[in-house]
């Protein structure tokens, strides 16, 4: 199988050697979204560094916005999205740094294999969920935009909390089969299985997920240009949303090319899967930064508060002394006010 051939590099040069029927790996394929280190290029012994520095550095970006969100913030239906995405991100960079770190470290045994074992279920549970939540939060933030009436009056209170464990539920049942498929199945069966479930992962991020985050992005960048043009402002929240989701495009591209060309047409995938990894712990790491880029004011000299940055980074409409934005949101005001407005 195309996949299974692997490089070495004698001292003529580089040949590309395949496997006999015999002597195929344990472990069959490059293991979509398991996060198993079987790249057709080994990574560098530097990217075990890199992948642990924005690992430790990701944590502390979503540990403020867990912190922030979850105890200085006055809850929304937003925040309480971007809550469960930084715990689904700070779970994948743990993960991705605790394996960093073992393998830094050459630590061997059944303790640490059962360590690794843990942090890759952890990563790809926690990235299927942060992939899961996306979608949500671009669909809510369309239809609060396109309909805000019927939105904030119709919307159940707790919608967002409800829609948020039902993702998290679904991304471990998903990493359940996966794990049955993959690794508790005989090795006959599981390639097999394995495969068929590889192939149901990719459909799911890639035909299922990513339509349902950029079709919403779409309607809202239409509605933002028609607002543009009778110069009014968006709301901060808007460019937190788009640019969520442009972050996880940009960095899913690798992603998605070695998935389509392996899967569909059994060509090798042409990136190692540790630049794969590397543009996921990017992207796991970017939301903190978007928040902060998105709510600083930068008519602020003097360094604000991260709650204040934050906070303004959920803002639901115009600015006051915004060009359009003499008067906040009439909408945003009068359900606020309402009684059914969720706090």
């Amino acid at each position: 199988m195309a996949a299974n051939c692997s490089w070495e590099a004698p001292s003529g040069g580089r040949n590309k050697v395949c496997p006999g029927p015999g002597e195929v790996p344990e472990l069959q394929g490059r293991g979509f979204l398991t996060m198993e280190q079987l790249a057709l290029l080994p990574p560098p012994a530097v990217m075990n560094y890199i992948f642990l520095l924005l690992g430790l550095c990701g944590l502390v970006g979503n540990g403020l916005v867990l912190w922030f969100f979850g105890f200085s913030i006055k809850s929304s239906p937003f925040s309480v999205y971007f809550l469960h995405l930084a715990g689904a991100d700070g779970s994948y960079l743990l993960s991705k740094a605790v394996l960093s770190a073992l393998n830094t470290g050459g630590f061997l045994g059944a303790f640490a294999d059962y360590v690794r074992a843990v942090c890759r279920l952890l990563g790809l549970c926690a990235f299927l969920a942060g992939v899961s939540l996306l979608p949500a939060v671009s669909l809510e933030r369309c239809l609060s935009v396109l309909f805000p009436t019927w939105y904030w009056r119709r919307r159940p209170r707790r919608l967002s909390a409800v829609v948020a464990t039902l993702l998290w539920l679904l991304a471990l049942l998903v990493t359940g089969v996966h794990n049955y498929f993959c690794v508790f199945l005989s090795r006959q069966a599981s390639e097999v299985a394995c495969g068929h479930m590889d192939v149901f992962l990719g459909i799911l991020l890639f035909l299922v997920c990513c339509p349902l985050m950029v079709l919403p992005c779409l309607a809202l960048i239409l509605h933002v240009e028609c607002r543009a043009r009778r110069r009014q402002r968006s709301a901060k929240l808007n460019h937190v949303v788009l640019a969520m989701v442009a972050v996880f495009l940009v960095s899913s591209i690798y992603l998605g090319i070695d998935w389509f060309l392996f899967w569909v047409f059994q060509i090798p995938a042409p990136f190692p899967e540790y630049v794969t990894d590397l543009c996921i712990c990017i992207n796991s790491s970017a939301k903190p930064v978007v928040y902060f880029l998105a709510g600083r004011d930068k008519s602020q000299r003097l360094w604000e508060p991260l709650r204040v940055v934050f906070q303004r980074a959920l803002r639901d409409g115009p600015e006051l002394g915004e060009a359009g934005g003499g008067t906040p949101n009439t909408v945003t005001m009068e359900m606020q006010a309402a009684p059914g407005y969720p706090s």
